[in-house]
């Protein structure tokens, strides 16, 4: 008799695509605007330039930032296109969004940024249980991957649901 312990998954062929390992990875950050306000109520062009000019971007480099205004204020585009401006070629990436929201952003990033020819032909197990991303950037890699895959499965290796298989 053999008492061979078999590792069945391993031997199933399944790819995992582990989403939360992808963003382990990375360095998620926020700025938030709020500060930058005069008297709390809008940005004065000239002092935030000053500011942008001074500003230490070293915090953000390499990082996912979450760009944002903690206060009610109406800020104009030209503010988070000058943030964005200054920021470019330090973080990996800059969205507008609140930071809790920037994980699900970082992800569509990353499902956007997937090249699909390195899954083509696979069984594919997405692991993305426990995130707090939402749907979208799942949504996102359906629509990357299922054209190319042999087969799309959302779970672990050892209980997933299948979302697509080819014929």
């Amino acid at each position: 008799m053999d008492d061979t312990i078999r590792n069945r998954v391993k031997e199933s062929g399944i790819v995992q695509l582990d989403l939360s390992a992808l963003l382990r990875q990375r360095t998620l950050c926020d700025l938030d605007l709020a500060p930058q306000l005069w008297q709390g109520l809008a940005i004065r062009e000239k002092e935030f330039r000053a500011w942008l000019q001074e500003w230490d971007v070293t915090p953000f480099e390499g990082a996912d930032v979450a760009l944002h205004c903690s206060a009610e204020a109406i800020v104009p585009e030209w503010v988070w296109m000058l943030v964005t401006s200054r920021l470019q070629g330090v973080a990996a990436s800059v969205h507008d969004c609140l930071p809790e929201d920037l994980e699900g952003a970082v992800l569509a990033r990353i499902a956007e940024e997937l090249d699909p020819a390195e899954y083509a032909g696979q069984r594919l197990v997405v692991k993305g249980c426990g995130l707090k991303s939402g749907a979208g950037p799942a949504m996102r890699l359906v629509e990357r991957l299922q054209p190319v895959v042999k087969s799309l499965m959302f779970g672990e290796p050892c209980s997933t649901v299948p979302v697509y298989k080819s014929r």
